[in-house]
């Protein structure tokens, strides 16, 4: 039998994911600088004191959705670099992961990404410098789980001596990019293979 303890708990965890579920579809949909908090109040059906129990300020929740989204995608990229597998084979994994979580979480991402870069979305841009970079911090992970297969590729010989940073970006954005304009059907790996392939290979014949 569930004790009292036990099903408070439960309740404000139900709630508190509650509350973040709303925050993803009104920042999905508005943008960061549009949202208010009032409308995820609205849309998470609770009273303002439950939100500012579990969040701060509009910017701690926007940042708790960020994070807590990231982290288990953080986790699945740790592991493919972690695998006993062939760096190229990597390579196709972890795009195909990208392109998992970016499919999911797109429209939320595009309003990350427009902030951080200082462009804002649906208005000006409204994150602080200092708030800017632990976003950033994610983009850094990501980048980093890429740039280490490809050291990995160059230190085993299946990859051209390079700038491995550099590439690293190059496909990660080849990666957004490509769902952002939607190049990507409803095969996860076989679009994975295709970026991969033209990544590694290029286009000419």
């Amino acid at each position: 039998m569930v004790n009292s303890t036990e099903a408070r708990h439960s309740e404000q965890k139900s709630k508190r994911q509650q509350i973040l579920e709303a925050a993803r579809v009104i920042f999905s949909q508005k943008g960061y600088y549009r949202a208010t908090v009032d409308d995820i109040i609205a849309l998470a059906d609770t009273g303002k004191g439950t939100v500012y129990n579990y969040f701060l300020n509009k910017e701690q929740l926007f940042y708790t959705l960020i994070k807590e989204t990231y982290v288990p995608f953080e986790n699945g990229l740790d592991k493919i670099c972690q695998a006993e597998r062939e760096p190229l084979d990597k390579i196709q994994a972890v795009i195909a992961l990208f392109l998992s979580f970016y499919l999911e979480n797109a429209q939320l991402w595009r309003v990350m990404m427009h902030e951080v870069r200082g462009f804002g979305y649906n208005g000006p841009q409204s994150l602080t410098p200092e708030q800017c970079d632990k976003y950033q911090a994610h983009f850094a992970h990501s980048i980093g789980a890429i740039t280490s297969i490809l050291k990995e590729g160059i230190q085993q010989g299946v990859i051209k001596a390079g700038n491995a940073d550099q590439a690293a970006h190059w496909l990660f954005s080849m990666i957004v990019m490509s769902v952002f304009h939607k190049f990507v059907n409803g095969n996860i790996e076989q679009s994975a293979k295709t970026i991969a392939d033209t990544f590694l290979y290029g286009v000419a014949k």
